[in-house]
């Protein structure tokens, strides 16, 4: 039997671009050791984010 932690399926929230900025660079500037790591701390996250969630465009001529 699966707990709510194993689904099969990532969850789902939804939010706004900008909501998800900000709280991804909240939580990385208390991560990082200075304003400068945290900084590219969200930066490399959101990279992350967002290129695994980017959809293939196909380019017609």
């Amino acid at each position: 039997m699966k707990t709510p932690t194993q689904s099969s399926s990532p969850e789902m929230i939804q939010t706004t671009i900008g909501d998800l900025i900000e709280a991804v660079t909240q939580i990385a500037l208390e991560a990082g050791k200075t304003e400068q790591e945290g900084y590219r701390l969200a930066s490399l996250t959101l990279e992350k984010i967002f290129l695994k969630n980017r959809k293939e465009v196909k380019i017609v001529n």
